[in-house]
């Protein structure tokens, strides 16, 4: 790939760098930093239904595990902040190992059996107060540190939080080119024809939910250590309704759209806050106006308007020039 296609990535991650030298409002950094976790979500969710045309309600489940695991070994266990959130990632990844038996299915059935592991998880997160602590949630989960001093300023967490997205992101994309993601995306479109063509759909579709997993799970323990206090509530079914969300207004297939759809979906509300009661009932609406672009969604949307402006700014240029050109 040239280096000029990588250009626009880097302009916005030092646009995304500098947000918090403009705003030093710790509550919009925390507004942000959540925006950031979401993103990561979003890009797992991506893999799923954008690539592979898997269609999981299992999303909130994963990133419930991932922020349990990872506040519980920091607070009992006192593991640090890094370890912690990978084994939340892993632990998030090996609970996807008993949606193996379901990878067969698709569409509704397969949204239907994922709903019910994520109602499963819920109903063991809020009743088992020997580990999860219950209804009261879990508290005193200690600041993330790297080694030994823990995070304290929202900018630094910020900027952690942004760290582990470009990760994600990079990694999310280099299997979608890859052999792999190709496998994923053409299962997606066509089964038959994938199994047909030598391809083991059933071994793609159950790493493609470890890899969306593992994703969702780091991205709960990055939730637990911004927190430091987890509820059940966090982690209803309504978080993954949430998630697919993020990535239907974004756009199917489209990684900066499940990136733009994260943040329409967690600042909206806030930046409609003013509007009291209202909030809600406008933010319902602004999601069905985007979510009326369909797969395109709002990011593919604005890209395919940008390209035939594009293209007829370049013929208007062109005619004008044809008569010049026919002169001797």
């Amino acid at each position: 790939m040239p280096a000029s296609a990588h250009l626009p990535r880097l302009v916005a991650l030092a646009a995304f760098a500098a947000v918090p030298l403009i705003e030093t409002n710790s509550y919009w950094l925390h507004i942000l930093s959540l925006a950031l976790i979401a993103s990561i979500l979003a890009l797992g969710m991506q893999l799923l239904i954008g690539m592979a045309g898997l269609l999981s309600m299992g999303q909130g489940a994963f990133y419930g595990i991932g922020a349990y695991a990872a506040g519980l070994l920091g607070a009992a266990v006192g593991l640090p902040f890094v370890l912690a959130v990978t084994a939340g990632g892993v632990a998030a990844a090996l609970s996807s190992l008993v949606l193996v038996p379901i990878v067969r299915l698709k569409g509704a059935s397969l949204a239907v059996a994922t709903l019910g592991f994520n109602i499963i998880v819920h109903a063991v997160i809020l009743n088992e107060e020997w580990l999860t602590g219950g209804s009261m949630g879990l508290m005193d989960i200690p600041g993330p540190g790297m080694l030994d001093p823990p995070v304290t300023d929202d900018r630094v967490y910020y900027w952690l939080c942004l760290a582990v997205l470009a990760l994600v992101y990079l990694a999310i994309d280099r299997i979608a080119k890859s052999r792999f993601g190709r496998a994923l995306i053409a299962t997606g479109q066509d089964e038959e024809a994938a199994r047909a063509s030598g391809i083991a759909v059933s071994r793609c579709r159950s790493k493609c939910f470890l890899v969306a997993a593992f994703t969702a799970g780091i991205a709960g323990g990055l939730f637990a250590y911004h927190a430091r206090y987890l509820s059940p509530n966090d982690f209803t079914f309504a978080k993954s309704i949430d998630i697919l969300t993020m990535v239907v207004i974004g756009g199917l297939g489209s990684l900066p759209g499940a990136v733009f759809g994260a943040f329409a979906v967690v600042l909206t509300p806030e930046l409609l806050r003013s509007s009291g009661e209202l909030r809600m009932i406008i933010f319902g609406a602004a999601v069905i106006v985007m979510s009326g672009t369909g797969n395109l969604g709002v990011v593919g949307l604005a890209a395919r308007a940008a390209g035939m402006a594009g293209d007829r700014i370049g013929s208007l240029r062109g005619r004008r020039a044809a008569p010049g050109e026919a002169r001797p």
